[in-house]
């Protein structure tokens, strides 16, 4: 199936896939997408055009901004959070229902106390200060 609105990005690439980039990062970018290569034929056997463009995007990407030990981190912390996630839905627990609860819970509170100074106010009554000023002496 091709897309013909991009016909006009096929085969921009004439002299190299990373001829744009500098000497070190076009060689970076090459070790990357040769090891992107050689996993998906050990795996797969060839790998299709399609997938060979987005290789080749994603070596540019890597060989550009590698991947530092935080990146690792954050990645390691976002798939903890994930398996938390995944846990408390096995356990039947909602955690965003709890935080939604509380959230309406907090709302409710700050209307009603709105709502309450209003009326001190029409009352001609002084509303009770949320800041205690303390003598500078």
């Amino acid at each position: 199936m091709r897309i013909s609105q991009l016909d006009r990005y096929r085969h921009r690439n004439l002299r190299g896939y990373f001829q744009d980039l500098p000497w070190d990062a076009r060689q970076r970018a090459y070790q990357w997408l040769d090891r992107f290569i050689r996993r998906r034929e050990a795996t797969h056997g060839s790998v299709p055009s399609w997938l060979f463009a987005i290789y080749v995007g994603q070596a540019k990407r890597l060989a550009l901004n590698p991947p530092t030990s935080s990146w690792g981190r954050s990645m390691l912390a976002k798939r903890g959070g994930l398996a938390v996630q995944r846990r408390y839905r096995l356990e039947g627990r909602n955690a965003t229902a709890r935080a939604t609860r509380c959230r309406v819970i907090k709302q409710n509170a700050r209307k009603r106390a709105r709502e309450q100074g209003k009326l001190l106010h029409h009352m001609g009554l002084q509303t009770p200060e949320r800041v205690k000023h303390l003598p500078l002496d």
